[in-house]
């Protein structure tokens, strides 16, 4: 039985609901047949009335190391396809609250590239954009786009540089992982 960790979120037009995050839970990317490959482990832990605190663990063992512009990357290999990815190199808080998971969502970034790519484009940028669903797991919804603004530290101290508006809903049919999941 796995413990849970409750914040307080605001829903529906300011009524504060409690949320339970599970105090860890496995990280879990999901193909089109609905198959999941588990990559890491998310450990929360509550920060305060509204905000958890959140210890992502990625698992090296079942990725494969390559060296790819100039610099490691750790990669899910399919045929077509590969996941590579991307650890967020600057400062998060590493708090969420059920409206806003964003630096979870950092701390889960993968850059895509075909296998007859010699190096990697961080223009194949994938977000997962997060959301809580009613039995408490977490689900993410496979954005892509453009990361290149990683390659510069933000102007201020744990903001947040990725552009979601110029990112744009995955072909879920043509990518390797379209979901993901944490349970």
């Amino acid at each position: 039985m796995k413990k849970l960790i409750s914040v307080l979120g605001l829903f529906f037009s300011g009524v504060a609901l409690a949320v339970e995050f599970p105090s860890d839970a496995g990280i879990y990317l999901v193909d089109s047949d609905q198959a999941e490959t588990k990559i890491g482990e998310v450990s929360f832990t509550s920060a305060d009335n509204d905000r958890a605190a959140v210890v992502v663990d990625m698992d090296n063992s079942v990725f494969t190391e390559h060296f790819l512009s100039m610099r490691p990357f750790r990669c899910l290999l399919g045929e077509a396809e590969w996941f590579c990815y991307l650890e967020y190199p600057y400062d998060l808080r590493s708090v969420v609250t059920p409206d806003d998971l964003s630096d979870l969502e950092y701390q889960l970034l993968f850059i895509r590239k075909t296998p007859s790519e010699f190096g990697i484009d961080a223009w194949n940028g994938l977000y997962y954009r997060l959301e809580i669903e009613a039995d408490g797991s977490i689900t993410g919804n496979l954005l892509e786009g453009d990361l290149n603004s990683l390659q510069s530290p933000p102007a201020e101290k744990y903001s947040k540089p990725v552009d979601l508006g110029e990112f744009i809903p995955a072909d879920k049919s043509k990518r390797l992982f379209p979901t993901l999941r944490i349970y």
